[in-house]
């Protein structure tokens, strides 16, 4: 493999740390915006889940678009737009504003995402390392979600909300250098020209390892966001300080993470459709011992929470990698379905599960995430799935 793929793929995946960064430094401030604003949470929560779904299922179409393109045009303006936009939408003065800087800055994640993840497996050019490459690329933008949250609070406490137009500088420079290291896109890789976007989505529906694949992201997308959004009403019942809670889901998403960097290895011991089982049976023991040892022993449950972010997203690469070999001529669009569209589906379950926790108890919330995802572990795993993973039936 050349200097200048590697290089590329260093760059790509620095890109992706920013990217995802920016997506959730506003998650700690929001009370904060909504109280200076004088808005209400059912106000500021519809522009937020206005602004994921937009983000979310627009991605297949860009990755169309971005499969047809040379430019680096997502690459890199998807990147300075969240740069922008984010930090502006701490400074809004009107609702209106809000609503238009976070609308913008999603909307700059959602151009990124397909276009990069598709160049990550471009200029690895088949090689063997092709997953560990792609878990490095999904790890680090996952730790940089992570990790945004602490940057963003602690920053606005210490130095106040203008201090955030900081935050601006790091991701338009990191987009700058990953405009110079990765190299022109090759011709041989870019899409049919006659291809139009609905049959080429046509034949991901009506391919059945496509669709084993994307049920498989969309319960995995749909667990990891539940357990984010869910898990600190439980924590802070029991006792847990709001600095103590945030620790503990920044371990949780930095833990998950390191996984999708050590899935490759995992794959190559165990086999890719054995990843997948290991990921989803994992989480549901986990969850039962978790809430049993809560009362008891909390830090214990708190640590068994961390590690079962760990099996959550074990199985992305692998998952992602192998619909991106099944549709080689449209890595962009498959891969803009199985990160973006898969997670705006996924966060669809959050809407029946707020009702179950209304009336049942967040408990039951986590009870029944883990035992769709023990499900999918289950019977996710179809014959045709086994042969994309070179495994008998």
């Amino acid at each position: 493999m050349r200097n200048a793929d590697k290089k590329a793929i260093v760059g790509l995946s620095a890109g992706h740390f920013m990217v995802d960064w920016y997506a959730s430094v506003l998650v700690p401030l929001y009370p904060v915006i909504t109280a200076k604003l004088g808005i209400s949470l059912s106000f500021i929560s519809t522009i937020i889940a206005f602004g994921h779904m937009f983000s979310s299922m627009l991605q297949p179409i860009f990755g169309y678009i971005s499969d047809k393109l040379r430019h680096r045009t997502f690459m890199f303006w998807g990147l300075v737009m969240s740069s922008i936009f984010i930090p502006l939408t701490v400074i809004s003065h009107t609702p209106q504003l809000l609503a238009l800087f976070l609308i913008f800055g999603m909307c700059g994640n959602a151009f990124y995402h397909p276009q990069v993840t598709c160049l990550v497996n471009t200029f690895s050019y088949n090689n063997p390392k092709l997953t560990k490459y792609m878990g490095v690329f999904l790890g680090l933008g996952t730790i940089g979600y992570a990790i945004g949250p602490v940057c963003s609070s602690m920053t606005m406490q210490n130095f106040g909300e203008n201090s955030l137009l900081l935050f601006s500088i790091p991701g338009v420079l990191v987009a700058i250098l990953i405009y110079f290291v990765v190299p022109k896109i090759p011709t041989e890789t870019l899409s049919c020209a006659n291809e139009k976007f609905l049959p080429v989505m046509k034949e991901i529906l009506s391919s059945k390892v496509i669709l084993g694949l994307v049920l498989i992201a969309v319960v995995k997308s749909g667990v990891s966001i539940s357990f984010g959004t869910y898990m600190p009403f439980i924590l802070e019942k029991n006792g847990f300080s709001l600095s103590q809670i945030g620790l503990i889901v920044t371990l949780f998403f930095t833990v998950s993470g390191f996984a999708t960097m050590l899935s490759s290895k995992i794959e190559e011991k165990i086999g890719g459709a054995n990843v997948i089982r290991l990921s989803f049976f994992s989480i549901l023991p986990l969850t039962l011992l978790f809430l049993f040892l809560m009362d008891k022993t909390p830090l214990l449950a708190a640590i068994l929470f961390i590690i079962t972010g760990f099996f959550i997203l074990l199985s992305v690469s692998v998952t992602l990698v192998a619909a991106q070999k099944i549709m080689s001529k449209n890595k962009g669009v498959i891969s803009g379905v199985m990160q973006g569209f898969s997670w705006g589906l996924g966060a669809l379950f959050l809407a029946p599960m707020g009702v179950i926790g209304e009336h049942f108890g967040v408990e039951k919330i986590l009870i029944i995430m883990s035992c769709i995802a023990f499900l999918t572990g289950l019977f996710g795993i179809s014959k045709e799935l086994k042969k994309v993973f070179n495994e008998n039936c």
